[in-house]
């Protein structure tokens, strides 16, 4: 299981300690409440109270509900990039790299739901994604996956006449379209099933083809 705390990144200059574990159980019970509540219905008074602590200590750290809403994300793919990258350079190949990221994305939507749905639905329901700089988190985690792409194409093991840009969108929007669908049906089955049969789709589609071969 991937724990909530590796995938927040580190900011700040309060004493590490104190403030990283203030911070990110305030990150994470703003992500229940706003996934259980809704962003608009939500209000800092709920998540103070879902985290524990009082209302104003919210805005020591964050200056309005939307900052909060965009930190969390940002803040959330930001760390799931370094932790994924980081995981995957244990991997000796292309291949095998691409089946470690699949398998981990899909663990950490499976572990954590209520950060899931508000990704996937809430937040892009309040035309805050656009409007901040949260677009190149999302953007650095499509190049981590072209980057492996382009890896197996100079291997040799994936298709060289690919755009890896192209496809890295396709896999990216591959899984966030399963993890909408889980989350939408009320995650009514294991979604680290389907992992294994979501890397065998892709990498069936990405192998070399004749004429095409390195």
């Amino acid at each position: 299981m991937i724990d909530w705390s590796v995938i927040i990144r580190e900011e700040g200059t309060m004493p590490r300690k104190k403030q990283e574990d203030k911070r990110v159980k305030i990150l994470e019970s703003a992500a229940k409440v706003f996934a259980r509540e809704g962003f608009y219905n939500a209000k800092i008074g709920d998540v103070a109270q879902e985290a524990g602590v009082a209302h104003g200590t919210i805005y020591i750290y964050f200056k309005s509900k939307e900052d909060l809403l965009i930190s969390l994300f940002k803040e959330s793919l930001s760390g799931l990039i370094q932790y994924v990258q980081s995981e995957i350079q244990k991997e000796e190949n292309a291949e095998d790299k691409l089946r470690r990221m699949i398998s981990l994305q899909i663990e950490l939507i499976e572990t954590n739901p209520e950060l899931t749905a508000l990704m996937l639905i809430e937040f892009p329901q309040t035309g805050k994604f656009l409007s901040s700089d949260s677009i190149n988190e999302l953007a650095a985690y499509i190049d981590m996956i072209a980057n492996i792409l382009k890896e197996g194409m100079a291997e040799g093991v994936f298709d060289s006449s690919m755009d890896a840009d192209v496809i890295a969108t396709v896999i990216y929007s591959g899984i966030q379209g399963i993890a909408t669908r889980w989350v939408l049906e009320e995650m009514k089955y294991p979604l680290k099933e389907v992992a294994d049969e979501i890397s065998e789709t892709f990498l069936s589609g990405i192998k070399p083809r004749s004429g095409h071969c390195e």
